[in-house]
C-alpha cells in the first residue's frame, strides 16, 4: 500500500514539474511578444513614413535601437528571426533614403 502511495506521489510531482515548464515557456513567449510588439511598432512607423525620407531617417535610428535592445531581451529563438526580418525592412527603407 505504501508503495502505491509513493508511486502516486512521485507521479503527481512529475506532472506538476511538466506543468511548471509549460507555464514558464508560455510566459517567455508572452514576454517576447510584448518586446517584439514595441520593436515592430517602431519599424511600422519607418515603413509608413518611407515616402518622406526626411521624416523616415530619424525614425530609422529609433527602430534600429529598439531592434538591438530587443535582441538583448528576447529568449525564444524564433524571436531572433523576427527581429532579423524587422531589421531587413528598416534596411530597405535606409537604402531608399540614403
Amino acid at each position: 500500500m505504501r508503495g502505491r502511495v509513493l508511486v502516486v506521489g512521485l507521479l503527481a510531482l512529475a506532472l506538476a514539474g511538466c506543468e511548471d515548464r509549460r507555464k514558464k515557456a508560455v510566459e517567455k513567449v508572452a514576454h517576447d511578444e510584448e518586446i517584439l510588439r514595441r520593436a515592430g511598432a517602431a519599424v511600422n512607423e519607418v515603413i509608413r513614413n518611407s515616402p518622406d525620407c526626411e521624416v523616415a531617417k530619424p525614425l530609422m535610428a529609433e527602430a534600429y535601437q529598439r531592434i538591438e535592445a530587443a535582441r538583448q531581451e528576447v529568449g525564444v529563438p524564433a524571436s531572433q528571426q523576427t527581429l532579423d526580418a524587422l531589421k531587413t525592412q528598416v534596411d530597405r527603407v535606409a537604402q531608399a533614403c540614403p
